[in-house]
């Protein structure tokens, strides 16, 4: 990775993309050591039960000094986030980070939360709340918790009422924190800060930022038959370039089509941008896979669409490497009872730091396994055609071009939303 580029750097596409007509079927438990059978077969669990569905993900990693607000800075302050929920349900908890671990966060490095709150926003993009709907998170029934260093905490499951595609606000005020936390950086929508224990009404913001901190996941409790399906991979999938506070990358897309068309599946986007198959920003892509995708509530579905960033440091063919690495998350998928697919690496070559004869060498051969019908993937969509220029299939189509011949503008995130609804559409229709 090049530091001075990581807008150019951020890359890779992995999206989850599926779902029953009429449900979901197939599929993993919460639990990942139950989806193993005595002599190692996929086993299938049945989706005859009401339980925790994701509505929405937020893939941590470690944050760093750019990112973090100044003045005022997150301790003692308090941080109001915004997120688009995909599908609704009656009840909801959250799940907060403080993970990486003694090696990023020393012994003591403890994580304060002294009050959480959850609200519907008046509108994406404004920290205003509806005053009514302002509810308090609580934890084992105190309103504060603690987070041990490299733990995760799920709240108690809140009287809150979330609907298909709300835009939903969660307000924290820190106490002691980090001094890198845990986050989702480069969100493309706005977060505000105010110094002080400020909830609902009272709270007014003192600044902003675009990145998420320590909250990482909201589930929905969902009727028999609702699952979730998971985008995983890095920028392209996270949404650089899409609209700021538009909510319209192209997972967002897909999921607003999925709901609309009635199937209850909640797409959540598990990209973190810069990521890598084997490096990148944050933990590699093959090291979360299981945190991030196998272990998402209520998962059934998942579309790995990454590797872009692992290219332009090769020095040799490295598709081999990469195919190894998407053969050992296919067989995670389906031993879990997930059914997944793939997207096809996009374009680059009017790109600098990508443009290669050996760089694209790279991308074409994992495509064409991609496509072929021995990869293992139950599926494909090809937002590689979707993307080119017919002239050089090898570049973006200049409409579909954000300016750097590497992420996709908000024309091409909308591109790839078409190419995702028609490719999920026919796969769902063939289970």
């Amino acid at each position: 990775m090049i530091k001075g580029f990581k807008r150019l750097i951020t890359i890779a596409l992995c999206s989850a993309i599926g779902a029953g007509l009429g449900g979901c079927s197939g599929g993993a438990s919460d639990s990942i050591a139950s989806g193993q059978g005595a002599a190692g077969e996929a086993v299938i669990l049945p989706q005859d039960k009401d339980g925790w569905v994701a509505t929405w993900v937020g893939a941590t990693l470690n944050s760093s000094e750019d990112i973090l607000p100044k003045s005022p800075t997150l301790e003692q302050s308090t941080c109001r986030m915004q997120f688009k929920a995909s599908m609704g349900g009656e009840k909801v908890r959250l799940s907060f980070s403080n993970e990486y671990g003694e090696e990023l966060l020393p012994p003591g490095s403890d994580m304060e939360l002294k009050s959480v709150h959850i609200a519907r926003l008046v509108k994406p993009g404004s920290p205003e709340i509806v005053p009514e709907s302002d509810t308090k998170v609580t934890f084992s029934g105190s309103e504060s918790v603690t987070i041990p260093s490299g733990e995760i905490v799920t709240s108690d499951e809140i009287d809150f009422v979330i609907e298909d595609l709300e835009y939903i606000a969660v307000t924290v005020s820190f106490g002691s924190v980090p001094e890198f936390p845990a986050c989702h950086r480069e969100a493309d929508c706005a977060s505000w800060v105010a110094q002080g224990e400020k909830q609902g009404e009272s709270f007014t913001p003192e600044a902003w930022m675009w990145s998420y901190f320590s909250f990482f996941r909201a589930d929905v409790w969902a009727k028999a038959g609702e699952c979730s399906l998971v985008c995983f991979g890095d920028s392209i999938t996270d949404g650089s370039v899409s609209t700021f506070n538009g909510f319209d990358a192209w997972p967002d897309l897909l999921a607003e089509s999925l709901i609309l068309d009635g199937r209850r599946i909640s797409v959540v986007n598990s990209a973190i941008a810069g990521n890598a198959v084997t490096g990148g920003w944050g933990v590699a892509a093959r090291d979360r896979f299981e945190r991030d995708v196998i272990s998402v509530p209520g998962v059934r579905y998942a579309v790995i669409l990454i590797g872009t960033n692992d290219i332009p440091g090769a020095q040799t063919d490295i598709s081999q490497q990469l195919i190894d690495e998407y053969r050992a998350m296919i067989d995670a998928c389906h031993s879990h009872g997930i059914k997944v697919l793939a997207g096809t690496i996009t374009p680059f070559m009017s790109n600098e730091w990508w443009a290669s004869e050996l760089h694209e060498g790279i991308r074409t051969s994992v495509n064409d396994w991609i496509m072929s019908g021995d990869s293992g993937f139950d599926g494909y969509i090809d937002f590689s055609s979707a993307l080119s220029d017919p002239e050089r299939p090898d570049c973006l189509f200049p409409e579909y071009d954000s300016g750097d011949g590497l992420h996709p503008s908000v024309a091409g995130h909308r591109r790839m939303g078409e190419a995702a609804i028609e490719a999920v559409g026919e796969f769902l229709n063939g289970l």
